[in-house]
């Protein structure tokens, strides 16, 4: 897995422990993203997780950025939105170059996609 990647994984895993309570749920959710959407199985997950030691990395493209905040966004949503998920999604997207005044209306959108389940490729294209 190359370095960009881990530290979106260790991203994810920080939302899982955001709000103090590890939940199945929201491990699930990580796996089913490692898996449908970047082809990492549940054992290189759990490798990058526990070596951990990567920068943090900013993607390059508003779509990554966008993709990498609603993969946030689905782990905060797996188990009920806690403020302190919303408060690191936040945080995220500032570190991530998006303007601070857009960043309340980007969570809570991203947030109520994730809750129903909205393909990303259906979220690029309405953001767009």
């Amino acid at each position: 897995m190359d370095e960009k990647l881990k530290s979106h994984f260790l991203s994810l895993y920080c939302m899982i422990v955001a709000d103090g309570d590890v939940a199945i749920s929201e491990l699930d959710e990580m796996y089913r993203i490692a898996m449908d959407n970047y082809g990492f199985s549940r054992e290189e997950i759990d490798r990058a997780i526990l070596t951990g030691g990567s920068a943090f990395y900013i993607p390059d493209s508003d779509e990554e950025k966008v993709k990498y905040l609603y993969d946030l966004a689905l782990i905060a949503s797996a188990d009920g939105v806690d403020v302190s998920e919303i408060l690191l999604l936040k945080k995220y997207a500032l570190k991530f170059g998006f303007p601070e005044e857009n960043i309340e209306n980007l969570v809570s959108v991203l947030l109520e996609f994730a809750k129903q389940k909205i393909s990303i490729d259906k979220i690029l294209k309405e953001i767009q």
